[in-house]
């Protein structure tokens, strides 16, 4: 769902600047635009201005505004959206949006990904915007009460859906092996490509990028559970028990329409 929302806010960022279609844009950049989103989308300050979150962390009204006025993001992080809230299946929202200056920026750092293998890229995303990041943390170390850094990090590591056991952290907290690695890797982009076509069929617009009837999210979320289930039981039993305690309460993180004040 996170990669879907960016995907089609990139479609529109294409339109400011002239693309009309994805199939006019370079795909393989495309693809790495995709990606670099998923991984910056589910870092702790990106996933900390989601309104849903910020809830959950328990964030007073001087926390909520330092948030979002000290913990400023650089063009390409947790771009197509970031705002929003809801979670554990419930709420929504989010504000996102590009201008050319902007994207231009973005385009021009998406060039250093393009060679870079699949299995690489969370390091080399870490190592292209080591110095971006720096200073949006050191604001929320200053911002967050350590119960709240925590529980922050517990909910950004298991975002992604069963991609989420193949983030570098949990891959090494977990022990995941080789084997496990290509079974999760197999179940995500068959996932991936299970939820596509579903949202092509729905006419989600060019790409399927597109808004979608409630039938079709509910289509969506059932294929969701189903591949979490499928890579869940991947894992043994012991690293089942480690996940818990590394996640903490299972929270899934939602984007969509701001939420309506009365709600």
């Amino acid at each position: 769902m996170r990669k879907l929302l960016m995907g089609f806010a990139l479609l529109t960022a294409m339109a400011l600047l002239g693309h009309s279609t994805a199939q006019e844009f370079d795909q393989e950049l495309f693809k790495k635009m995709r990606q670099v989103g998923q991984i910056t989308r589910d870092m702790p300050v990106v996933v900390v201005k989601n309104t849903g979150v910020q809830k959950e962390l328990k964030l007073d009204e001087d926390q909520v505004k330092a948030v979002n006025e000290k913990v400023t993001l650089p063009p390409g992080i947790g771009f197509g959206g970031g705002g929003g809230g809801g979670g554990k299946g419930k709420g929504g929202g989010g504000k996102g949006g590009f201008d050319k200056e902007r994207f231009a920026k973005m385009m021009e750092r998406m060039q250093t990904f393009k060679d870079v293998p699949d299995d690489k890229m969370e390091e080399k995303v870490m190592e292209v915007f080591k110095e971006d990041l720096e200073p949006p943390t050191k604001e929320l170390d200053k911002i967050l009460k350590p119960e709240q850094m925590t529980r922050l990090k517990q909910i950004a590591r298991q975002q992604g859906g069963p991609a989420a056991y193949l983030k570098n952290d949990n891959i090494k907290d977990l022990s995941i092996t080789d084997e496990q690695k290509k079974k999760l890797h197999d179940i995500s982009t068959e996932l991936d490509k299970d939820v596509g076509e579903l949202r092509r069929g729905a006419g989600g617009g060019k790409g399927g990028f597109g808004p979608l009837p409630p039938e079709t999210r509910e289509k969506i979320d059932n294929l969701t559970k189903e591949a979490n289930e499928k890579a869940a039981g991947v894992l043994t039993d012991e690293q089942k028990a480690k996940w818990k305690t590394i996640i903490g309460e299972p929270y899934t993180v939602r984007f969509g329409p701001p939420p309506k004040k009365d709600d």
